[in-house]
């Protein structure tokens, strides 16, 4: 199964819990089970080396749903991306990028965190297009009422590109920082998040590997309603 395959699967699955869950009356007691709001897009990427170097931003939508010790994220962008002054880049692209975390609590802040991460670039070629699954863990905090922070990290594995080329198993790695507000009386949720991905990839032309790394920074403010 490819791993964009995965993704569409799991995608389903999510939206399926999510409406289930919005749908039935016993989980309707908590005024936090369902948050679902647009987001602004920030974006940095770099492919190969630092003279292959992109800036850009865009727009997206994130869904979360949480019961009892389980919940689910699911997070699109498109980030139009543009050479910057100094890079070796002369053409534009759009990446959308998918993003699906499925968090499993464990014990105090922790939770284990399994998922999914596709990103598309278009025009094809003008960047890699990857897809990948992804495991590691998160640290909940509550920093005050309402206010909450969470750390999460992991390993991205069976990494597949457009362009070809392969990741070692520990070659690939993530991690993010996400900020969430409560605001009018626990209805509305204002978040910030910043994720950072790097994919240690390497080529072959048949003269040996070659390092051709991918990288990719991006930052998100949003605003959701709370079901």
């Amino acid at each position: 199964m490819s791993a964009r395959g995965s993704v569409g699967r799991l995608v389903g699955w999510t939206a399926m819990f999510v409406l289930g869950l919005s749908n039935t009356p016993a989980f309707r007691l908590s005024a936090q089970q369902v948050t679902i709001g647009p987001e602004v897009a920030f974006g940095d990427y770099r492919e190969v080396s630092s003279d292959l170097a992109y800036r850009g931003s865009g727009g997206g939508a994130k869904a979360t749903v949480a019961w009892k010790k389980l919940s689910a994220d699911v997070v699109y962008t498109k980030v139009n991306y543009k050479p910057t002054s100094t890079s070796a880049a002369t053409a534009a692209f759009n990446a959308a990028e998918l993003d699906v975390r499925l968090h499993y609590y464990i014990s105090g802040p922790v939770s284990a965190e399994l998922g999914l991460v596709n990103r598309k670039a278009d025009p094809e070629f003008e960047a890699q297009s990857v897809g990948a699954i992804t495991a590691g863990a998160q640290m909940a905090y509550l920093l005050g009422p309402g206010v909450r922070m969470a750390l999460h990290g992991g390993l991205m594995f069976g990494a597949k590109y457009s362009g070809g080329g392969t990741t070692s198993a520990l070659g690939a790695l993530q991690l993010g920082l996400d900020l969430t507000v409560d605001a009018l009386h626990g209805r509305a949720r204002f978040s910030g998040d910043y994720g950072f991905q790097r994919f240690s990839r390497t080529t072959d032309d048949g003269s040996g590997a070659l390092p051709a790394p991918i990288q990719q920074s991006l930052g998100r403010i949003g605003l959701a309603v709370v079901f």
